[in-house]
């Protein structure tokens, strides 16, 4: 990155031309915006062991999902989707970035079993693309640690309604306590305000049963959480 790029980035993030919180997230992650190179440096082998090494809690905990139809949110340029593409029988991929979709579709261009889903409002699951009780996962890997709450409840709702009875979403979100209603781009990691309790006081308020949420270092000492959730059997 040149100087004037950084220029540019260190306006983007400070002085944002959005003053609505999830689009000024959204932004970030779009074509030219303050952090779309992230997807390049974090599509490297050292970032991608940190989820999928055989010992790490992202990998153990994906062991449990049934990977027959299965929703990734915020999967960007695809680089989770390209650690499991091939034990997945149906794989819809949903962001808010239009080029990052394109890059994937690109990425994965010989594979027929993928549905990319465009969602740039970045809040919820759009209903006329998956079908009620049709998924048998959903996950999000490195991404919900940046979502307002507004947008953390609306995938936790929507979920659980595109979700088979009996079955899992496993999500890694933020568990950052501080600066709540602060911009997320001045905190450690760009970790926004949520916490494990309340993740989990949502989750169980949309319905869901929690099997498991441990609370894990990335950022800073207890930065982050990675939860997972069952849809009951029952429904």
């Amino acid at each position: 990155m040149n100087f004037l790029q950084k220029i540019k980035r260190y306006i983007a993030i400070r002085f944002p031309a959005q003053k609505n919180a999830t689009k000024r997230i959204v932004s970030f992650w779009e074509k030219g915006g303050a952090d779309f190179e992230y997807y390049k440096e974090a599509d490297q082998a050292h970032w991608l062991q940190v989820f999928w090494d055989s010992d790490t809690l992202f990998y153990k905990l994906f062991q449990e999902l049934d990977t027959e139809a299965v929703l990734e949110i915020a999967s960007g340029t695809g680089r989770h989707a390209g650690q499991v593409i091939d034990k997945i029988d149906k794989l819809y991929l949903l962001d808010s970035s239009a080029e990052a979709t394109r890059l994937a579709q690109q990425r994965f261009s010989s594979y027929k079993h993928i549905i990319y889903i465009h969602n740039p409002g970045g809040i919820g699951i759009p209903a006329n693309v998956i079908p009620p009780a049709s998924l048998t996962a959903v996950f999000s890997y490195d991404a919900m640690v940046h979502f307002e709450k507004e947008a953390v409840e609306s995938y936790i709702r929507d979920s659980y309604q595109v979700l088979k009875n009996g079955c899992y979403a496993l999500f890694h979100h933020s568990n950052y306590s501080k600066n709540p209603g602060g911009h997320f781009s001045d905190n450690p990691g760009w970790r926004n305000y949520m916490t494990q309790e309340l993740f989990l006081s949502i989750a169980k308020g949309h319905g869901f049963e929690v099997l498991h949420s441990e609370v894990i270092t990335f950022s800073c000492p207890g930065s982050d959480c990675l939860t997972l959730l069952r849809k009951p059997v029952g429904g």
